[in-house]
């Protein structure tokens, strides 16, 4: 590291420059919140990517239970409709399937903070506010560390900076 007044070189945790005095803090901290912000942004991405694994598993269930549904011949009063278990398994496979692609959707927004794209930021901002009422009470743990990661000062700044490094 070097000295922003007089350009000496001095030590990573010297607090002062040997050779002006000047304070050198500032720029430690700096150093320090954007290696801070770095690891919160990938924490919360390793979150949503493991978000999307449990519910693409949950997903996933809910469709082997939809075609066993469909599949099962379980003997049903007289004055319930034939088709009734047909369409219920059809219905169950159905949000089955919906359930896995939000699962992907999840999985694009963890994937894509942790490749630090431009889209990513708002993708996961989305995806963290359906969060809270999908993995309650994980759900809204996840989406308040990541509107405090993503919507901070902070947060913004070095999101911003490295998203536009990785486009050059």
């Amino acid at each position: 590291m070097f000295c922003t007044q007089c350009g000496n070189a001095v030590e990573q945790q010297a607090r002062f420059c040997s050779k002006c005095g000047k304070d050198l803090t500032p720029a430690l901290v700096n150093q320090q919140s954007k290696r801070d912000m770095s690891m919160h942004i990938n924490i919360l991405g390793w979150l949503l990517v493991g978000s999307a694994i449990l519910t693409g598993i949950g997903g996933l269930a809910a469709m082997l239970v939809g075609r066993l549904i469909e599949a099962r011949h379980i003997p049903l009063p007289p004055d319930v409709p034939f088709a009734v278990m047909h369409f219920a398994g059809g219905i169950t496979t159905i949000i089955g399937f919906a359930v896995l692609a939000v699962s992907c959707g999840i999985a694009a927004a963890g994937i894509g903070l942790l490749q630090y794209r431009s889209w990513a930021r708002v993708a996961a901002i989305v995806v963290s506010a359906l969060m809270i009422f999908h993995f309650f009470p994980f759900g809204v743990a996840i989406a308040i560390y990541a509107f405090w990661v993503l919507f901070s000062q902070e947060g913004q700044q070095y999101y911003r900076a490295r998203s536009a490094d990785t486009m050059a």
